[in-house]
């Protein structure tokens, strides 16, 4: 840039003199950004507002939503006992995951228990007014009063929720709705439907045993029956009333073996049952893994199974030989041996047995807690039951065998009355034995309580859940607010004008002056007390020389006349990058303080194609500049002399149609200087620089060039290039002075601190003008 030397317009030496202040503004990062937002306050509030309001009504129109909840406990203490009996002779039950008891709870079986119970009590108690859950639309086209059962279904599977509490076996049942009571009623029947399904599948499968037991009970009654009325009739026919002894005691024994024949014969056929439903089970899940259980074996297994029975039988049958020789030590002696061989078989037996189940499930057994894996280890228990029942049958029949032959020993005619005793006593044992079953499988039943228990019932709700008032009304002021400061600091980011001095610095510019803005109240009040109505209220260093404004013109007469210290300026050029930025005003106001000093001065309008210094004077735009070069008029006529004391005046004249010709034709360069020969200083008034090329023309017709910008409305690109434009010419570049400055709007909240800095750094101080009431800012400019 081709600058004055040592003209603290460059930027040097006034930087040197306040690199404090610039240390001070590095350190101010935190007020920067809150200058940015307060001089942006408006867009924040009206965000904030926007966003807080939706808010509000968005709350306000919400419908009130209730929740209501109730919590169930799986007590997987319970799971499977006393349940199975006969069925379940490994006594292992069902282990049903949390997860699959969740399902169950989402199923639609349960929901659509819960909609047919809702339907059928359809009012709420103790009145007539319909369960709101059970409503059908306003808008229903059929005109229903109420919900189908599979619409009602739908909306519980929507609305209703379920969550297990962590680290324990606890569900909650979640419902929702806009009624308080349809809220809690809805939770408590999801738990007693819930509950009254496990309560039914448990007794389910102990009411499948005691049916099965009473079937055989009623049977063996009336084979007893039949018994025993052969025998009282035999013994009425032929007299005969005993048999010896030896006789009877084979009759007792073949009896008991008998019974106890036909007592394995039904526990077998019950595992069998029992094995039947856990494949059933099985394959539901796994078709492929209910062949390959029904097909598993191991025959050493088998081995080991017949080798418990035969020794079981051979206990039985010692015992029943000799009741009474509980306490002889040769019986008591071989039972415990029979003891301690079957105990050994059976651990044998169930070593051998995990090995083969870990080697046909690998992999499987680590988590016994899943159902599969607990079906299948009960189809294995199972089938090993069936086989130990199967291997003490064939044991039992053995001994039959050998007590029917026995029998047969005994004289022809006691046989059938032998025959006939020994059945009814058959008859008599097996009764027993089965009635005792029975009555266990129906205590069992009724003492089935299922492993589901409610552990809260769900209470009316006071409050509802949702809308959320105070936390939407918070979301929606942090929105609002968040929202507010995003949209500044994105204005901020994308607006490049320049706004304050620092603006200036930052790109390697120390503004020559900044000129404050004039609030209508000045302009109001100046109107009123001037002298000469003729005279512009802008000429703020006429009408009002103590006021800042008229301090920042002097402040940048100041710096301009120290411009040039080789040689007094004697003429120069004011212009900004854009029309209505203050160019006009600015010249004129510095043309009065130059005047004020004592300089005899010359303000020459050369803007050709808007000009404006006529009306800020109340003079008459002709006879001007233009009517001179054109010969028209003499210097005389054209210039108003002593418009103020050492002031005159020269106006633009004819506007022409090619004002960058005639500023560049030779008689305005003769003028030019034949006008900085008669006075101490001239000021022209131009064109803006990116607008036309008036300005470049001008620039290099005098000794230098003042740039205006007003704040907030130039931009910085703007500025570059004018200064590049007039340094193509070789203008010379005085500096750049900062038009219309609102101190207030630029920092907000820190008016006063930053007032007393800036007006304090650049030379302003108020006096003279006081004012009431603070009104809107009026922008100082006329071109």
């Amino acid at each position: 840039m081709n600058m004055g030397e040592g003209y603290p317009g460059n930027g040097k030496p006034l930087a040197q003199s306040y690199t404090g202040f610039e240390n001070e503004e590095e350190v101010m990062k935190l007020q920067d950004y809150l200058q940015i937002i307060l001089r942006r306050k408006w867009i924040v509030l009206v965000s904030f507002l926007v966003v807080f309001l939706t808010a509000v009504v968005y709350t306000i129109n919400s419908q009130p939503v209730y929740q209501a909840q109730a919590t169930v406990l799986v007590n997987t203490q319970s799971k499977g006992q006393g349940g199975l009996l006969l069925f379940d002779p490994t006594g292992l039950g069902f282990a049903q995951n949390l997860n699959n008891e969740l399902e169950i709870l989402k199923s639609r079986s349960v929901a659509n228990a819960v909609a047919r119970e809702l339907l059928a009590k359809k009012y709420y108690d103790n009145s007539q007014e319909i369960l709101h859950c059970i409503r059908a639309p306003e808008e229903d086209e059929l005109g229903r009063e109420i919900l189908s059962e599979e619409e009602l279904t739908g909306v519980l599977i929507r609305t209703v929720e379920f969550e297990p509490v962590r680290d324990s076996e606890v569900i909650k049942i979640i419902a929702k709705s806009g009624d308080p009571r349809d809220a809690a009623l809805i939770a408590n029947q999801f738990a007693r439907a819930y509950y009254e399904r496990n309560l039914r599948m448990s007794r389910t499968r102990s009411k499948a045993a005691r049916e099965f037991l009473e079937k055989q009970l009623i049977a063996k009654q009336e084979q007893l029956a039949k018994a025993e009325e052969a025998l009282q009739r035999y013994m009425e026919q032929t007299g005969i009333v005993s048999v010896d002894d030896e006789s009877q005691k084979v009759i007792e024994q073949l009896a008991t073996v008998q019974a106890q024949y036909e007592n394995v014969s039904i526990e077998l056929e019950s595992v069998k049952e029992s094995l039947n439903f856990y494949r059933k089970q099985i394959a539901r899940q796994e078709p492929n893994v209910a062949r390959i259980m029904s097909d598993a074996s191991d025959p050493y297994i088998r081995l080991l199974q017949e080798e418990i029975a035969r020794l079981e039988v051979e206990k039985d049958i010692t015992i029943s030989q000799n009741p009474h020789a509980a306490e002889d030590p040769i019986y008591k002696e071989k039972l415990i041996k029979i003891d301690s061989q079957i105990d050994n078989l059976r651990k044998k037996l169930r070593k051998r047995t995990n090995d083969y189940l870990k080697s046909v499930l690998p992999g499987q057994l680590t988590d016994p807690a899943k159902y599969l894996v607990e079906v299948k280890q009960k189809i294995f228990d199972t089938q090993i039951q069936v086989q130990a029942l199967e291997a003490k049958k064939k044991a039992l029949a053995v001994v039959l065998l050998d007590y029917q032959k026995q029998f047969d020993r005994i004289p022809k005619r006691s046989i059938e009355f032998a025959r006939l005793q020994r059945a009814r006593l058959s008859a008599e044992k097996l009764y027993l034995l089965v009635e005792e079953k029975y009555q266990e499988a129906t205590i069992a039943e009724q003492s089935q309580f299922g492993y589901i228990e409610i552990i809260d019932q769900a209470i009316v709700p006071k409050l509802p859940i949702s809308p959320k008032i105070r936390m939407n009304l918070m979301l929606g002021a942090l929105l609002g607010l968040g929202l507010g400061v995003g949209l500044v600091f994105l204005l901020e980011y994308l607006d490049v004008s320049i706004r304050t001095p620092e603006d200036l610095k930052r790109r390697g510019w120390q503004p020559l002056s900044v000129i404050p803005s004039m609030d209508s109240q000045m302009i109001a009040e100046l109107a009123q007390n001037k002298e000469n109505p003729a005279i512009d209220d802008h000429l703020i260093a006429l009408l009002s020389p103590r006021s800042s404004v008229a301090e920042g013109y002097r402040r940048l007469r100041t710096n301009l006349q120290y411009a040039r210290l080789d040689k007094p300026l004697k003429s120069f050029l004011v212009t900004s990058p854009n029309p209505k930025e203050g160019k006009t005003t600015t010249a004129s106001n510095l043309a009065i303080t130059f005047s004020q000093a004592g300089l005899n001065t010359l303000l020459v309008d050369t803007d050709l194609r808007r000009p404006a210094i006529h009306r800020l004077f109340g003079l008459p735009k002709e006879p001007g500049l233009t009517n001179h070069l054109f010969g028209q008029n003499t210097l005389d006529e054209i210039t108003h002399k002593e418009v103020i004391p050492h002031l005159s005046v020269m106006t633009s004249g004819l506007v022409p149609p090619n004002p960058s010709e005639i500023l560049a034709a030779p008689q305005t360069h003769e003028l030019i200087d034949r006008l900085k020969s008669m006075y101490d200083l001239v000021i022209f008034d131009t064109a803006p620089v990116l607008a036309v090329t008036d300005a470049s023309i001008l620039a290099t017709q005098v000794e230098g060039t003042l740039l205006i910008i007003l704040a907030g409305t130039t931009i910085f690109d703007e500025l570059e290039h004018s200064i590049e434009q007039l340094e193509r010419v070789n203008a010379h570049i005085l500096g750049v002075a900062m038009n219309n400055f609102d101190i207030k709007r630029a920092y907000g909240s820190y008016y006063g601190q930053y007032k007393s800095r800036y007006y304090g750094y650049y030379g302003y101080y108020t006096y003279g003008h006081t004012g009431g009431k603070k009104a809107k800012k009026k922008r100082t400019e006329t071109s």
